[in-house]
């Protein structure tokens, strides 16, 4: 019971942890793009809520809200957003018109950057391997049914199944698992 509850901790904390780092890549792929082009970023924020952590580096706003869901990045020149991401100090008459491309590549960026997080995802998997229970990694036999026909052909716990099979590959064994001896060659047989 104890030990259901913490797996069930675990699983909301890993999930909670993976949803949180796609966000920030997410966001994080806006942020670089918007700089890249030229925008005027306001405000990078991570989490939503009002803010426990912000600090004003190089005129951007970097904060950390008390809710670990979401995040945003205020772009005053892209479409305005201020019931998500809150109001704009600099007003948008002020600030140099965006073109359409740029909006494209600022608002492509943060699936861009999502997808390329999950590519990376995909090939430590493939590097690393995914983990495996120990009776699929293995080719030992574990249990027996009694009157079965593995049990008929000579199965016991602790056999390596793979040598098995290729000890019984030449026996003719019938559906009920009646051994019936060795198969016989075509060859011999007509001999």
């Amino acid at each position: 019971m104890i030990l259901s509850i913490f797996r069930f901790i675990l699983t909301i904390a890993e999930v909670l942890l993976i949803f949180n780092l796609l966000i920030i890549v997410h966001e994080l792929g806006h942020f670089l793009a918007a700089r890249w082009r030229g925008l005027h970023v306001e405000k990078f924020g991570i989490w939503f809520g009002r803010p426990v952590w912000k600090k004003n580096i190089g005129g951007v706003e970097y904060s950390l809200g008390c809710i670990p869901a979401g995040g945003f990045v205020l772009l005053p020149q892209m479409a305005p957003m201020e019931t998500v991401e809150g109001k704009s100090n600099t007003p948008r008459t002020d600030l140099s018109p965006v073109s359409p491309l740029d909006k494209i590549i600022v608002a492509f960026a943060g699936p861009l950057f999502s997808f390329l997080l999950a590519l990376l995802f995909a090939v430590i998997v493939w590097a690393v391997g995914r983990p495996t229970a120990q009776a699929d990694a293995t080719t030992t036999v574990g249990y027996v049914a009694p009157g079965e026909p593995a049990e008929t052909a000579g199965f016991r716990p602790g056999d390596n199944a793979a040598m098995a099979v290729i000890e019984f590959v030449d026996r003719d064994v019938d559906a009920k698992g009646k051994d019936s001896g060795p198969v016989q060659d075509k060859a011999s047989a007509e001999a």
